[in-house]
């Protein structure tokens, strides 16, 4: 039986604060447990590299809410049936999911700047994202490079957000709006969900693997994600308290990242050792 991972990163697998991942690289490197650890972020294809880089893995991974999925050189062999909807960036094999651009988001909203103070996150300094954020200021470069999305960072009221929606929606149809961890999220029909059920099709397409599937995070724009697998677990963040429909195989941990997320898969571990 295989474990396949689905994990958000900031506030679940990094500590919302200091994006600390304290002792997990040591506790996933001795995991006596046949797995993939897919990263379903928000952050961009750099980013996500460069925290694979550091805790030394390489499975594929979900970039920009779900926009795309990439998959390192080597995982994947495709035919011509299996050729659509993907593309190559830096030899990563990409399956993607959104047709937006993170240019276009810029531009087809900039008229609302009228009526409402927000800005986009391609339009913040370096210097002001390492302040909002705590990024030091390479990582901020990083999280620039964005190939779908443009988050927005809200300056105005929570009432007047709503009507924001209304408004956003208005323009172009098509498109959700959720909050994430600290910034407002802009997406044509994509989501969390919808590209860890693509991964799974490709994964079961590809393998003879048996598996299960786990899914850890902390805030809204996990939450379908969350629903969508056989285990759910939710990490503790004080700020930000989050329910699911979904009524079993479910775990709040009583700790923040990065101990939370620890806690949560030793939780599954532990359940599914009954089964054997």
């Amino acid at each position: 039986m295989k474990f396949l991972i689905f994990s958000d990163l900031d506030g679940t697998f990094l500590n919302h604060h200091t994006y600390s991942y304290g002792s997990l690289k040591n506790y996933i490197n001795n995991l006596d447990l046949q797995f993939e650890l897919i990263f379903v972020t928000s952050k961009t294809f750099e980013e996500i590299l460069d925290i694979q880089n550091k805790i030394e893995i390489n499975y594929p991974f979900i970039a920009e809410n779900g926009a795309c999925i990439f998959f390192p050189p080597g995982y994947l062999k495709l035919t011509s049936n299996t050729q659509k909807n993907f593309f190559i960036h830096k030899n990563y094999y990409c399956f993607k999911i959104s047709n937006l651009k993170s240019e276009d988001l810029m531009n087809s909203f900039s008229d609302l700047k009228k009526k409402y103070k927000f800005c986009f996150y391609s339009e913040i300094s370096n210097k002001s994202i390492c302040e909002l954020t705590n990024l030091k200021l390479s990582e901020a470069k990083n999280s620039k490079n964005r190939l779908f999305t443009n988050p927005i960072f809200w300056k105005d009221t929570n009432k007047k957000m709503l009507n924001f929606k209304s408004d956003v929606i208005k323009i172009k149809k098509d498109l959700e709006i959720f909050k994430g961890g600290r910034f407002l999220h802009i997406s044509d029909n994509y989501n969390k969900a919808k590209a860890v059920k693509n991964f799974i099709k490709i994964f079961k397409s590809t393998s003879s693997y048996r598996f299960l599937t786990v899914s850890l995070g902390d805030s809204e724009n996990d939450i379908c994600m969350l629903e969508s697998t056989d285990y759910s677990c939710i990490v503790k963040r004080k700020a930000n308290k989050i329910s699911l429909k979904k009524k079993k195989n479910i775990y709040f941990s009583k700790t923040e990242a990065p101990d939370g997320w620890r806690e949560s898969l030793e939780f599954v571990i532990r359940m599914e050792s009954k089964n054997f």
